[in-house]
């Protein structure tokens, strides 16, 4: 596939960008597919997405980060994980966590919870009910203390 020239991979790779916010290590998948092998043309291709504006880490974590709380109701542990298997910047990720609007994010945690306790209602014992949900929303990324206010 190499017999690609550089510009038409520029030009897949701005489509593949444009369709939706990637990160640069979504944009080094696809290059390894499109066949390129050339480190040089790849980081040549990673600047010139990043200088017209293609490709932009920042912007990714804050729409990777909105789409998880506000479509899949996803916990900070969850999202987190998620970020560092893209490879995100540490310093980018806790930024983006920090922007995640709170009313938002508990109500989401609230709903879920109270889901989750109606699908439940005919466990036989609190115990079994209550690590269910537990399991359930430590599953979706929240953190025990946040679980435990709840009960």
């Amino acid at each position: 596939m190499e017999s690609l020239g550089f510009n038409e991979i520029l030009k897949r790779l701005e489509y593949f960008c444009a369709y939706q916010e990637r990160c640069e290590f979504d944009v080094l998948e696809k290059i390894k597919k499109l066949g390129l092998q050339n480190p040089e043309k790849t980081e040549m291709l990673i600047k010139r997405l990043q200088k017209d504006g293609f490709l932009d880490q920042k912007r990714f974590v804050n729409s990777y980060i909105t789409g998880k709380v506000s479509i899949k109701k996803w916990g900070v542990n969850k999202i987190r994980a998620g970020l560092v298997q893209k490879r995100i910047d540490p310093v980018i990720i806790a930024r983006g966590i920090m922007e995640i609007d709170a009313d938002l994010y508990q109500e989401n945690l609230q709903a879920l919870f109270e889901k989750k306790i109606i699908a439940l209602k005919d466990y036989k014992t609190d115990y079994q009910q209550k690590s269910k949900v537990i399991r359930f929303l430590s599953g979706k990324g929240y953190s025990s203390e946040e679980i435990y206010r709840l009960f």
